[in-house]
């Protein structure tokens, strides 16, 4: 057995006498908090553990963190208790945590909560006793439980009165979410009261709120049986509840919170039923008339509203949107006279991240990404921006260059708050958010020692929201231009050597059609597990090959546009992510898969359409396209320190654990797999080792890498430094085999040879 190192023993031995003395730091009279106890007198409750973990829950202050038995953070704050400055002041308040101690009044307060939830889920005839056992200056709070019989829903009474509002609860009866026969929870009913308001005012009912739906109980019809009568309380100023209808529209384009009560100077323009008041110009009405819902005269309808609010949002100026309105009677009808303030926001914005990755002992990759985006470019809330990335990858040693790959890339974007389609074939109204995005863009990519890259593209696309969840982008038209030139003859001899990759290179054009589809379930600020999905499929060359079909028959294939051939090629990825919290921490779950299918017109996918693995976002204990396809390595040279391995088929699996350390900084434990291959059959000639996609071999195939990070996360942006090592290196020379027997952090030359470091601004996924 390996020795542990002295270091190691030393710190082991330190952290268990810091924590085994937990009270020493306790005045006189107080006892150090064990945490609380559940015990069940009687017939015990269905479900027993569960409610018993919920009980518990509820039981405050909570104990001081465990571990094996011992106390580390309580013994840290102990060592270091009187220290006033220093390292040992650090220590106590960032990694310290000071004794938990036992408080009557808690234990009762938490009693008390205890009987209301089991009360609040049907246990009405729950009791809870609290004791206290006290051992060597350590208490735990007891608490005996008498639950009783769990009642269930019996009768249900509807109100039946003649109120504007009775129609609406027929209508809603049918769909109740209460049941006779379902165990009786508060929560039920407070779901019930919500969902009546919500349908009320989606209604014209506006106000309408829960509070004006309560429940009568009655526990004397039916043994263990609750009889609910729901009944309806009027607005707190006495009216009737009546529907209203949406009335004057008045909008402020540049409201500012310090020109309320000052002598600004303010523009009043009327535009039908629409009002804009401004001190000066900033954005065309016509826009914002646009992105406003319902009309005057209609009927209020709540959802349609906070739309409004969200499409003004959405065009990009504005920081704050406030909906006030005003209310006006007219002829027996009620109306709601809308304000709407607007606060514009910094319409233009400069950002810049940086990527570095370690690759090797002696070489290192970095990426640079500067970003100027414009969000009234011309005063119609057009969004423009201009993205500007650069990599480099540089080498130290003997007979080698210097830098051995550089790529840059600048791409314009501008984008339209509308959708840009003749003949009115789509009403914006339906979209939640809608835009028109017209790109161009152009990149160079130069390898030193094998060939030069460069392409210019443009893409006319769609995109709209018509709920939070869904988003769709639609490109009716994609094309990218391909020049491949200045090839080295040890990379033109590499090509005549491979048919399919000679035939992804070269110069060609890509007219193509693409359409994306994101889902996701995700809230800002908000610690809720969620799902998303991303799926994208894209169709080049169809209507290429078409034209050139009729005319230029009988011609030699490939086809071509202007002495260029065009690829044809059917392209699909999609990318699944899973986030869960629990406690402090999150675990996030990612897969992605992609394919890509050659035909007609092309014999092999385009270089730049090509997948690829490894790098800072990918699998991390492997280098950006270091791995495949499948188990080949045709291409890499680590003496030049370039890889540049494609496949047509991708498939890639992430988990990371993530944790609060302290303050700012945050961990991450992380494993990683994946790998890319070829379609097709094997060229003549080809060895097994061919990097084709095969159903009994692929799985032997996958790189899986693990490893540690940690983040810096300061609101405004995230540091990220992963260290990662492999598990499962799938090389032929190596027997496809785990390395994980193979790991020694103590070794120099294994931490030379394993470790990838990658530093990068934001989250990996």
């Amino acid at each position: 057995m390996r020795k542990l190192p002295l270091y190691i023993i030393c710190f082991a031995l330190l952290t268990t006498s810091l924590a085994c003395h937990p009270t020493r730091r306790l005045q006189e009279g107080q006892l150090l908090y064990q945490g609380a106890k559940a015990e069940f007198m009687g017939a015990p409750p269905v479900q027993q553990k569960s409610v018993e973990a919920q009980i518990l829950e509820l039981a405050r202050p909570t104990p001081n963190e465990k571990l094996l038995g011992l106390y580390p953070r309580l013994g840290i704050y102990n060592t270091f208790a009187n220290k006033k400055k220093g390292i040992g002041k650090w220590l106590r308040e960032k990694l310290g945590k000071p004794p938990v101690t036992y408080d009557p009044d808690l234990a009762e307060r938490s009693r008390l909560r205890m009987e209301k939830y089991l009360k609040d889920n049907g246990y009405l005839q729950a009791r809870i006793q609290q004791d206290t056992v006290v051992k060597r200056k350590k208490a735990t709070a007891l608490y005996k439980i008498r639950a009783g019989a769990r009642y269930t829903v019996g009768s249900i009474d509807w109100p039946n009165d003649t109120s504007s509002l009775q129609p609406l609860l027929e209508r809603q009866k049918s769909e109740s979410l209460l049941k006779p026969g379902m165990p009786y929870q508060l929560s039920q009913l407070e779901g019930e009261r919500n969902r009546l308001a919500q349908a009320g005012i989606e209604q014209g009912f506006f106000g309408l709120s829960s509070e004006n739906f309560y429940y009568y109980l009655d526990t004397t019809l039916t043994q263990h049986q609750v009889g609910l009568y729901l009944r309806v309380a009027p607005p707190q100023d006495g009216r009737p509840l009546r529907r209203h209808y949406i009335g004057r529209t008045a909008i402020y384009p540049t409201y500012l919170l310090e020109e309320q009560g000052s002598n600004f100077r303010m523009d009043t323009l009327e535009m039908g039923e629409f009002q804009f008041i401004q001190s000066q110009d900033f954005i065309q009405f016509p826009v914002l008339k646009r992105a406003v819902l319902q009309r005057d005269g209609a009927l209020y309808v709540h959802s349609l509203q906070q739309k409004t609010v969200n499409r003004l949002l959405g065009l990009g100026p504005f920081k704050f949107v406030n909906l006030k309105y005003q209310l006006r009677e007219e002829q027996d009808s009620l109306f709601l006279d809308r304000q709407l303030f607007l606060t514009p926001g910094l319409t233009q914005d400069f950002s810049a991240e940086l990527e570095a990755s370690s690759l090797e002992s002696n070489s290192l990759g970095s990426a640079l990404n500067i970003n100027y985006t414009h969000r009234n470019f011309l005063g119609g809330a057009e969004n423009f921006s201009l993205d500007l990335s650069t990599g480099i990858l540089t080498q130290l040693g003997k007979d080698v260059r210097f830098i051995n790959s550089f790529n840059i890339s600048l791409e314009g974007r501008l984008s339209f708050p509308s959708l840009l389609v003749p003949f009115g074939l789509i009403r914006p109204e339906r979209a939640w958010q809608a835009r028109s995005i017209a790109a161009l863009g152009s990149e160079f990519e130069r390898r030193t020692t094998q060939y030069t890259l460069q392409s210019f593209r443009g893409k006319f696309a769609y995109q709209w929201q018509p709920g939070r969840l869904h988003q769709h982008e639609l490109s009716p038209l994609q094309l990218t231009w391909v020049n491949t030139r200045n090839t080295s003859s040890a990379f033109d001899e590499r090509l005549m050597a491979n048919p399919r990759l000679r035939a992804s290179f070269g110069n060609y054009l890509i007219a193509s059609a693409a359409y994306q589809y994101n889902y996701s379930e995700q809230q800002p600020q908000q610690r809720d597990d969620y799902f998303s999905i991303q799926g994208r499929a894209e169709a080049a060359g169809n209507l290429s090959y078409g034209l050139s079909s009729i005319l230029k028959a009988g011609q030699e294939k490939p086809y071509k546009f202007f002495g260029v051939p065009f690829a044809q090629f059917f392209r699909l990825e999609a990318d699944a992510r899973y986030h869960h919290y629990f406690n402090g921490g999150s675990w996030i779950v990612r897969s992605t898969i992609g394919a890509a299918l050659p035909y007609a017109n092309s014999d092999a996918i385009p270089y730049i359409r090509q997948f690829f693995v490894g790098g800072a976002n990918s699998i991390r204990a492997f280098k950006l396209r270091e791995l495949g396809p499948g188990s080949n390595t045709d291409g890499f040279n680590p003496g030049q320190g370039v890889s540049d391995q494609t496949g047509d088929i991708k498939l890639e699996l992430n988990a990371e654990y993530r944790f609060p350390l302290f303050s700012y900084l945050h961990g991450a434990f992380f494993v990683d797999a994946g790998n890319i291959w070829l379609t097709g059959t094997a060229a003549d000639g080809a060895e097994e080792s061919d990097g084709l996609f095969k159903w009994n071999k692929f799985y032997k195939e996958l790189a899986v890498g693990a490893g540690l990070g940690f983040r810096l996360d300061i609101t405004y942006f995230v540091l990220r430094l992963d260290i990662a090592f492999p598990l499962h290196r799938p090389f032929p020379a190596e027997g496809f085999r785990w390395v994980i027997d193979k790991i020694a952090l103590g070794s120099q030359r294994w931490r030379q040879d394993n470790l990838v470091f990658n530093l990068a601004l934001g989250y990996p996924f």
